[in-house]
């Protein structure tokens, strides 16, 4: 049986626990447009008529105009929405709900607001045009100003069951539309295991690059391994080259790490764009993407940092891409760049022509803004949904409960299942949350193991031997809900055999199989505050 030291990870729950904060998320108001007519939609509560001022117990009422429109709206006009108009309505309801004015359940007013609320999203269509939505507003603050929170949670049970096993076209039609990325045709895709395989095929990459170098990393750190990328941007700039460095200050421990700070300070004075991304006070929206773009058509993403732990120590994945597919990742490096503050030349090529690979592989690329949306939550729940034959995941960080629940129910429903998390975790109160949920994945009939003897950091999923996913997300709160990531979608059975055989199928001899585990008392008080870690 396997346990973890006590003491560090102890201390850190503790303190986690008695010094979280949390702070409601605020909707703005936004302006609402007439809506056209469109097929009813049978069982969802009924429009309400618009009340008089002061028809909530003799007082004024709350309610804005915008909110009575809809609130007025009839079954056949809200099916109709569209998505966009569809999230737009439900925050514009949600900015007038407050249910502390209704405690006594008398306030009218405040009782059609909440039907409101969830007639708008019971009329969606079908799962895509309602995940669209649900996954871009915050649930907590969703199910609150909805006035009961099991009634959200029926209707997204609803729209999360209509999910065909099988139906793999389906998902691609539901990711298209819940997460807006689009296909990217035909790209040579390598999928590199540990940094004995990224190493040479990112050195002759870097070299090759003549016109732009764009990094996007979580982590750098100070080391060899880190120097020697330095020195080669600091190489590049000085030659001409345009090179854009953009890390987060919370990953990478700037503030605290003299050596980085000076690493940085070399670089900027040879001539390369760094920018230091500042997270919020809370820590809660981190950028914790890896890309990097080279002259816009070569690209590399997936789960790997800079330095030493993950070129060389650890048990990681990266992705170098050519094709159609690295025009998404530099409109991903452009956008958090121009966010972070940064801006580009009017007469930079950015997007020079790319032609599809002949033999290659289908890509799509998916990307998620921390707190704005949850497009790689909804891609994973929805693709677990779909599975009928085989799931396998590799994940460091496994604490989200929809995530386990799925994954639970393809395995009732004969899936199988297997999960490899890392037996030596470098975050160890993690690893004590994900534990607590071995026996409940075990008596579905999830396979779970270990990996031994170092940190496995590898973000990947196959599933039916058809699909894959792979890229910066773990299936933690703080990537599904709070990070920026980035995920690749690969739909060609040739490469997805071919991560089962290399990665699963040649880790699983190095791994221990943990459905006897029994957790303990720390296993159980980090799975109390899972979903803030």
């Amino acid at each position: 049986m396997i346990k973890i030291t006590a003491n560090r990870s102890t201390a850190a729950l503790f303190t986690l626990i008695f010094s979280v904060i949390s702070v409601p998320g605020v909707y703005s108001q936004t302006a609402y447009n007439a809506l056209a007519a469109g097929a009813a939609r049978p069982n969802v509560p009924a429009a309400s008529a618009p009340r008089t001022a002061g028809s909530g117990g003799g007082e004024k009422s709350f309610i804005s105009r915008e909110s009575r429109k809809i609130i007025s709206m009839d079954d056949k006009a809200l099916a109709a929405v569209p998505p966009e108009q569809r999230l737009q309505m439900v925050k514009t309801l949600m900015s007038d709900s407050n249910p502390n004015q209704n405690n006594d359940n008398t306030d009218w007013d405040q009782k059609d607001l909440e039907k409101a609320i969830l007639r708008v999203l019971a009329a969606a269509p079908d799962a895509a045009a309602f995940d669209f939505v649900y996954y871009r507003l915050n649930r907590d603050d969703l199910e609150r100003k909805a006035g009961w929170y099991q009634d959200v949670r029926d209707l997204v049970n609803k729209f999360r069951g209509t999910a065909v096993p099988g139906d793999w076209d389906g998902l691609n039609k539901y990711v298209n539309n819940v997460t807006k990325a689009v296909d990217s045709g035909s790209n040579l895709i390598k999928f590199l295991i540990d940094g004995k395989e990224l190493i040479p095929e990112a050195k002759e990459a870097l070299a090759g690059a003549q016109r732009s170098i764009h990094v996007e990393v979580f982590q750098l750190q100070a080391d060899n391994i880190g120097q020697g990328l330095a020195d080669l941007l600091s190489a590049k700039a000085k030659a001409g080259v345009k090179v854009r460095l953009l890390i987060d200050e919370h990953g990478s421990k700037v503030d605290d790490d003299q050596p980085l700070r000076t690493m940085l300070d070399g670089m900027k004075a040879n001539g390369v764009s760094v920018i230091i991304k500042k997270p919020p006070f809370f820590k809660d929206h981190l950028d914790h993407r890896k890309v990097v773009v080279l002259d816009g058509k070569t690209g590399f993403t997936g789960g790997m940092n800079i330095g030493r732990w993950y070129q060389v120590d650890w048990h990681d994945q990266q992705t170098l891409i050519k094709g159609p597919a690295v025009a998404r990742l530099q409109d991903a490096f452009v956008e958090r760049w121009r966010n972070a503050g940064g801006s580009f030349g009017a007469d930079e090529d950015l997007y020079p022509a790319i032609e599809e690979y002949q033999d290659g592989y289908q890509t799509k690329v998916v990307t998620h803004i921390g707190k704005g949306d949850q497009n790689i939550k909804a891609m994973y729940l929805r693709a677990i949904g779909t599975a009928q034959k085989t799931i396998s995941i590799a994940n460091p960080y496994f604490t989200d409960e929809d995530v386990i629940d799925a994954l639970r129910a393809a395995a009732r429903r004969g899936v199988k299942v297997r999960l490899v998390l890392p037996q030596d975790n470098d975050m160890a109160i993690v690893q004590h949350a994900s534990r607590a949920s071995y026996p409940k994945l075990a008596k579905a009939g999830v396979q779970i193991y270990e990996y031994k003897g170092r940190m496995a950091h590898e973000k990947v999923a196959v599933m039916d031997g058809r699909w894959a996913t792979f890229g910066s997300s773990n299936l933690d709160e703080r990537s599904l809900r709070n990070n920026d990531e980035l995920n690749l979608i690969i739909t060609d059975f040739r490469l997805v055999q071919d991560i089962e055989i290399r990665l699963f199928d040649a880790d699983l001899p190095n791994c221990e199989l943990m459905n006897n585990y029994s957790p303990d008392i720390l296993d159980h008080m980090a799975h109390q505050v899972s979903g803030l870690l």
